[in-house]
């Protein structure tokens, strides 16, 4: 017995345009959206890289530069003998030296600070040749350099730990061993300077702690 088929579908029904219609539209939106996720994750990341290069930076600068600082000492304006280490709870002030292959090395006074105003405060380093005596010379040495390491700084704060001194003198022995402060003015050196950094819409950066090479030497 031979079975004819006199005719069969040559085309789609409208359901099953609309089915294959739905089905290709949910695919593209299935699609956009993990295209989406992606560029959010790229952009996550690369963000997450770029903060972590700068801040690998920014403390590298740091530790390498203010670790090196020397326990000198110079005279004012006024004639009168004063440390070379000066700090506040918002700037930084020491002196030490640079390569020969920059400007011909030598000691230079380096001094961390914060300018600007509102977001666009930024933390910034100004280096001078240092005068031990500045009064023997008639022109005030000009910065060679004044850069902005960090931008868009929401809040820095510098504090010092060391031995509790009078008269610039050690403390007896059995006495405190030190503690925290957030100015330093004496000819001693501090044992540890902390600096914390906070910018703008991030979350604040680890604490930096930094012990000068001539303490660690000793």
């Amino acid at each position: 017995m031979v079975r004819r088929f006199n005719s069969f579908h040559k085309g789609f029904t409208l359901i099953e345009v609309l089915l294959a219609t739905a089905l290709l539209g949910i695919m593209m939106l299935l699609l956009t959206g993990s295209l989406r996720i992606g560029a959010d994750s790229w952009e996550a990341g690369e963000e997450r890289m770029a903060k972590a290069s700068r801040l690998f930076i920014v403390e590298s600068f740091l530790r390498r530069h203010i670790a090196s600082l020397l326990p000198v000492s110079g005279v004012n304006k006024n004639g009168e003998m004063e440390p070379a280490f000066r700090g506040t709870a918002s700037t930084l002030s020491y002196v030490a030296p640079l390569p020969d292959q920059l400007e011909g090395g030598g000691l230079y006074r380096f001094k961390l600070y914060v300018a600007g105003q509102d977001d666009n405060r930024a933390l910034r380093v100004s280096i001078v040749p240092y005068q031990s005596d500045p009064n023997q010379s008639k022109t005030e040495p000009k910065p060679i350099d004044d850069l902005a390491i960090v931008e868009e700084v929401r809040n820095i704060a510098f504090s010092y730990y060391g031995p509790e001194t009078t008269g610039g003198n050690a403390p007896p022995p059995g006495g405190p061993i030190g503690k925290w402060t957030d100015t330093w003015s004496d000819y001693q050196l501090p044992t540890l300077i902390r600096i914390d950094i906070e910018r703008e819409g991030e979350d604040p950066w680890p604490t930096v702690m930094i012990a000068p090479r001539t303490l660690m030497l000793r």
